[in-house]
């Protein structure tokens, strides 16, 4: 799951990088033409101004004839009027920026004026030009080239683009920083989810010492006191029971553990589940008909060879049929149903109990789940049996799910795939 977050983030970035490599080439073609149309302005500016274009014709004579003492200031006067013609176009457009500029006479190749920093080979510049006409080039006797060189362009389509970039880089970091701290928490959840497995099965280990030990000890204690009081069997049975007891919820633990470390290995091979659906039912019909309740059967698969662990199979029928008792008080009836579903044999096992309320539905295969109301509360038990029976019936790639309504019964919904 990380990995495919993380390839999926690249995937966003490089799609931004597109996206901000495409809103460039776009705004560099928007700048190209804006700087065009400010050229064409200038042109026209010249041509208007008759001051501006005797200016030129005096410094294209300058190699005739030098400037004197008072035309000394006509490079610096015509510079200004260039640069105003230059600013107040690119300001029409919404641009400001820092360039330099040159006048070269394309005959000649003689440079007419030029700014301090301009340089006629630089690559550092985006470069624009145009070929004065007009007006100008009669009364100039020339006809010159305005070079109009933009340095940090690169620089100035990204502050264009600002409003678009930062938001995009400042969600492109929170996603970021979203995932190294979901990597975090993880790597921290499944060190401490190793470290409960430990403590759990070090617990349960150290549990079934004691219960082995009580469970010698009643045996003892009935041999010595065989058929002495009918008070002292019946608290020896009673001892027996609840040892036993004890001794499957540690089991449960211990193999739930085992399941969720991957500690396991599943002896799989073809079985007919009518032979076991029919072995647990008779298991358990008695106990139910002593209760006033009964269990029946309705196998109705033609083909019920399923590729299954046995003994996990029927652990996990077993659980299902052990709730459906635990949890209803009164007498219950069950009905235990298979049926095909194309590639998959269908078990149903139905009760006709409490029920179970809909906000409880997706939460009862949760592991130490219980549902916190009514009598529940005064049924013993860890929360575990559902969780075990969803990760047996997955680890045989099959389904569990359940439908129920208060007061109207519950019904576990098993699809095992079938053996091919």
């Amino acid at each position: 799951m990380i990995g495919l977050v993380a390839l999926s983030l690249m995937g966003l970035v490089l799609v931004q990088y597109q996206l901000l490599r495409t809103g460039l080439l776009l705004e560099k073609g928007k700048f190209d033409q804006n700087m065009r149309g400010t050229l064409v302005d200038l042109n026209i500016a010249i041509n208007l101004s008759y001051d501006t274009q005797l200016m030129l014709q005096r410094l294209h004579q300058e190699k005739e004839r030098a400037l004197a003492s008072p035309e000394m200031l006509i490079p610096k006067r015509l510079q200004d009027s260039l640069q105003h013609f230059i600013d107040s176009s690119l300001s029409k457009r919404g641009i400001v920026l820092a360039y330099e500029f040159g006048l070269i006479a394309s005959a000649e190749r003689d440079t007419l004026l030029v700014t301090k920093g301009f340089q006629r080979s630089n690559y550092r510049y985006e470069e624009f030009t145009r070929t004065l006409n007009g007006q100008v080039t009669s009364v100039c006797a020339c006809q010159p080239i305005l070079h109009v060189h933009v340095d940090h362009l690169f620089n100035f389509l990204l502050g264009r683009l600002a409003i678009l970039i930062v938001p995009s880089i400042l969600f492109l970091l929170l996603l970021v920083f979203c995932l190294a701290w979901l990597i975090r928490n993880l790597n921290r959840q499944r060190k401490l989810d190793q470290v409960k497995n430990e403590f759990i099965n070090n617990l349960t280990h150290e549990l079934k010492t004691p219960v082995f030990s009580s469970s010698l000890l009643i045996k003892m204690l009935r041999q010595r006191l065989n058929g002495k009081s009918e008070k002292v069997e019946e608290y020896l049975q009673l001892m027996e029971k609840e040892n036993t007891q004890m001794k499957g919820h540690i089991e449960k633990v211990l193999e739930l553990a085992s399941w969720e470390s991957g500690h396991y290995e599943l002896n799989q091979h073809p079985h007919p589940l009518h032979l076991l659906v029919e072995e647990l039912a008779s298991r358990y019909a008695l106990k139910l008909e002593e209760s006033g309740g009964s269990l029946a059967l309705r196998l109705t698969a033609v083909d019920d060879s399923v590729a299954m662990d046995p003994v996990h199979i029927m652990n996990a029928l077993q659980n299902i049929l052990e709730n459906a008792i635990k949890y209803n008080p009164g007498a219950v009836d069950i009905v235990l149903s298979t049926s095909e579903k194309g590639e998959y044999v269908q078990i149903e096992i139905q009760d006709d109990g409490v029920g179970i309320a809909p906000e409880h539905q997706k939460k009862i295969f949760e592991k130490f789940y219980r549902i916190p109301m009514g009598d529940l509360h005064a049924v013993k038990g860890f929360g575990l049996g559902l969780s075990y029976v969803k990760q047996i019936i997955e680890a045989h790639r099959g389904e569990v799910s359940v439908e129920s309504r208060k007061g109207k019964g519950t019904k576990f919904i098993i699809l095992l795939p079938k053996h091919s």
